[in-house]
């Protein structure tokens, strides 16, 4: 029995400790846009969702943010967007994920024992609300998600510089005493990617989130679901944002002409209207 006892603590030190899951929520969704001036207006003055950080930046570089009830939207532009090939400016398009870690030295050591890649953490170091300088968040990049159209990365505040759980309640208190918005919005309900080989990409996000919620689907937290779908390209193919009414958001889009394809359970935004992007609105 002894031996027994012996070969089974063995056989859990080399597996390593699990403590569980890595990912606390989608903290943000990251859209880069050539002209973000206009879509950032278009998100905070038409749908009236509340500023998480104003648009601001310069030639190099232009941020914003948005709170979309459980989650943030972050609208940016570098100076490398440019124009497509008949010089109109390039279509915007959602660009990659932040995922908030559960104690990033907790998530990094899971990630050595689920044998995820991960490159060498890059802090961010910035004046703290007390006057002075330290680490304002931390970034990790996970190569094995990351593709040409999309980035993945952790994402750490440093709770000396915020408390992003404090800012996500806020501002989802505030979207809720504003009703929504014209749209009546709450949250966003998911995330659809798409990828050309299904089946691994599937094996990777599990390892990463663990169980999934629903075929090709994971729930992380209280934020956004990430679901996988079968697609030519690696993308971010679209968001499924959650309304009051549809019949209320079907209206506002109608008297915008901003209405697109429209069933029994969804509506979409019309792409023509918001640079290109793919928002699916539901009830």
């Amino acid at each position: 029995m002894a031996l027994l006892l012996l070969m089974l603590a063995s056989i859990a030190a080399a597996s390593g400790p699990r403590r569980g899951p890595l990912v606390r929520q989608v903290d943000r969704i990251l859209i880069e846009s050539a002209e973000p001036k206009a879509l950032f207006a278009f998100f905070s003055t038409e749908l009236q969702l509340p500023e998480a950080w104003p648009l601001s930046g310069n030639q190099e570089y232009m941020s914003g943010g948005l709170g979309a009830g459980n989650t943030t939207i972050e609208i940016y532009r570098y100076a490398r967007t440019g124009k497509d090939p008949e010089g109109k400016p390039a279509a915007a398009r959602f660009a990659g994920l932040a995922l908030e870690p559960y104690p990033l030295a907790d998530a990094l050591d899971e990630l050595k024992t689920r044998g995820i890649p991960y490159s060498l953490p890059q802090p961010s170091i910035s004046m703290l609300p007390d006057g002075t300088k330290g680490v304002v968040w931390t970034t990790v990049q996970l190569p094995s998600f990351s593709k040409p159209g999309v980035s993945v990365f952790l994402y750490e505040y440093s709770q000396a510089f915020l408390k992003v759980d404090v800012r996500r309640k806020q501002l989802g208190n505030r979207l809720t005493l504003n009703n929504g918005g014209p749209l009546g919005i709450q949250s966003v309900r998911e995330v659809v990617l798409t990828a050309a080989d299904l089946k691994k990409e599937a094996a990777a996000w599990q390892r990463l989130l663990g169980s999934q919620t629903a075929p090709g689907k994971w729930s992380p937290g209280n934020g956004p679901s990430i679901k996988l779908a079968f697609g030519s390209r690696d993308r971010i193919q679209n968001i499924v944002i959650q309304v009051r009414s549809l019949a209320q958001a079907k209206t506002f889009l109608k008297k915008k002409n901003l209405l697109g394809v429209t069933s029994s359970t969804e509506i979409s935004v019309n792409p023509s209207g918001i640079q290109g992007l793919r928002i699916i609105l539901v009830e």
